[in-house]
């Protein structure tokens, strides 16, 4: 697609039919190629789409032929720096996602700044551990081919995976996102295959407890960086865990050069440093909009002093004296309990502190005294046991009396998205006849 100059559409497999219709759709993408795993599926989403879009499918192993056809057919000398690069869903489980148009200035713009930023060359292995239909993926890809390196993925992640490949291939690049992390950390072998071989790990896509961010730092060689940033904003912080100051491993590091941040109040406000609210960003590597979404697109605009474009992220955070940015939650997820804000991340770094806890996820849920109040749903480790009234009060003594938690509930596992973000409103929905409305 890049060498032929026409944009691509990355669809997520984990997604139902009916769902990859609705990108198709939006995005009018007039081709799909597909492997054969998923040619059940891709077959599935043509007949969503029904006879009024009909729809080529083109099978992964006939490509090179439908390419070959004629290789210098649309070629082109040069890209228009805005022309459309590709469009990335960066959700889509419910209603009409949103397709995040990235023009081909600013995928060179993001490649060239990675390569030199994290050192990607010719000669490089890098292993990503999420979808390639995400952004995070997909920039992985990109630069890796770009450079000239060799890049791994699999079809399907799991821990002890990753850790058997590092001990038999040369990976010196690891992209992870969080949920992935924690699994290759608890993965039999990990310290012993990581200990000698030296890696640059980049780390993206959700909040990381420092906890982790100090066992993968003390145990495995190389630069570990934490990243913080959107589809929409491209990266906008950098965070040298192996290198931070000794109260600076909780922040998500110092804004980039090619980036600028700005933290704003309900009104649209600039904030001072150290207050709180949500994360503005600017950078050469800003979406181009959402496609086809002219509202949207400027219901997250904001614009600076100097007439600079700026995507409000919904994230909340703040920007200390040292210039290192600390988020604080998303804005959506905040619960209001009787009046005050309460940030589920906050109890959810105090819980992941128990020996027992794996993973974490604190939600909103009604309540007739407080109007709203959190619900904590936790998995255990395994071989670790604890009871659910255990947990609660563990941490209820950890936290103010205002953030308490009404109720912790031990469950099999959180339910994530592409980039290993739990997904709260699908716990929410799993969960509230089961929680019912609290006192």
């Amino acid at each position: 697609c890049q060498l032929a100059g026409v944009a691509a559409v990355p669809l997520p497999g984990l997604l139902a039919a009916d769902a990859l219709a609705r990108m198709v759709i939006d995005s009018g993408t007039a081709i799909v190629f597909h492997d054969d795993y998923h040619a059940p599926l891709a077959a599935a989403m043509r007949e969503a789409l029904g006879p009024s879009h009909p729809l080529p499918l083109v099978p992964m192993d006939a490509a090179g032929h439908w390419l070959a056809a004629d290789p210098g057919r649309g070629v082109p000398g040069a890209l228009p720096p805005n022309g459309l690069s590709d469009l990335i869903y960066s959700s889509g489980t419910t209603g009409t996602p949103k397709g995040i148009a990235q023009t081909w200035q600013g995928r060179s713009a993001a490649t060239a700044s990675l390569s030199a930023g994290l050192g990607i060359k010719a000669g490089s292995h890098l292993l990503q551990t999420v979808g390639l239909y995400s952004n995070f993926g997909l920039s992985s890809l990109m630069v890796t081919l770009w450079a000239g390196g060799t890049f791994f993925c699999s079809r399907k992640f799991a821990g002890a995976a990753v850790v058997d490949l590092v001990a038999r291939e040369p990976i010196d690049h690891l992209w992870v996102a969080p949920a992935t992390l924690v699994r290759i950390v608890d993965a039999p072998g990990f310290p012993a295959t990581v200990a000698g071989r030296p890696c640059t790990k980049l780390c993206a896509g959700a909040p990381l407890s420092v906890t982790i961010k100090r066992a993968v730092r003390d145990v495995w060689p190389g630069p570990f960086f934490d990243l913080y940033g959107q589809t929409e904003t491209g990266t906008l912080t950098l965070l040298p865990i192996h290198a931070v100051p000794d109260d600076k491993p909780g922040s998500v590091g110092r804004v980039l050069p090619t980036a600028l941040v700005r933290i704003l109040d309900e009104a649209g406000k600039a904030l001072g440093s150290d207050d709180e609210g949500e994360i503005a960003g600017h950078s050469n590597t800003l979406m181009a909009g959402y496609h086809g979404r002219g509202d949207a697109t400027l219901a997250v605009a904001w614009t600076d002093e100097r007439g600079r474009r700026y995507v409000r992220t919904g994230d909340i955070g703040r920007l200390d004296p040292d210039g290192y940015l600390w988020l604080s939650d998303r804005k959506k997820d905040l619960i209001i309990s009787g009046g005050y804000n309460i940030y589920p991340a906050d109890l959810e770094r105090v819980l992941q502190g128990h020996p027992a806890v794996f993973e974490v996820a604190v939600v909103g849920f009604p309540s007739v005294r407080w109007g709203e109040t959190p619900v904590a749903f936790v998995t255990l480790r395994a071989g670790q046991g604890a009871a659910e009234d255990e947990l609660r009060a563990w941490a209820n003594a950890r936290v103010g009396k205002i953030q308490r938690v009404a109720r912790v509930m031990i469950v099999p596992g959180l339910p994530s998205g592409t980039m290993g973000k739990i997904l709260k409103r699908e716990l929410r929905e799993r969960y509230r006849a089961a929680v019912g409305e609290l006192p």
